[in-house]
């Protein structure tokens, strides 16, 4: 896994999170607690935290951080948007928002510090 691109760990970690919040997300809409969905919540949290390290290991706290942080947000809006039908829920602003954490995840990746 060492020679995998470093967009590919990121994909994966922001994919992993993604399924981990949407999962989340339905388990606690349910009425009951005790579903299996609780359990898909308990299998995939440890796998969100090992693709994080997999990612930070390559690139550092602060970057993935900023990285994984602003996609798994922009992403799980996106989820939130298209498969939970919250369109309503967004304003003009929160747009501009995403569109900002895009733009921050770009000058990460691609303007690294120098001379290091």
């Amino acid at each position: 896994m060492k020679n995998l691109p470093l967009w590919l760990y990121i994909a994966i970690a922001v994919l992993i999170a993604v399924l981990g919040n949407s999962i989340s997300a339905v388990w606690a809409k349910g009425d009951d607690k005790l579903s299996i969905w609780l359990i898909a919540v308990l299998l995939i949290s440890p796998l969100v935290f090992i693709s994080f390290g997999l990612v930070t290991s390559r690139l550092g706290l602060a970057v993935t951080s900023g990285v994984i942080d602003s996609l798994l947000t922009v992403s799980t809006i996106a989820v939130g948007l298209i498969l939970f039908q919250e369109w309503h829920k967004i304003s003009s602003l929160q747009y501009f928002g995403m569109g900002l954490a895009l733009l921050g995840i770009f000058l990460m990746i691609y303007f690294p510090k120098s001379g290091v």
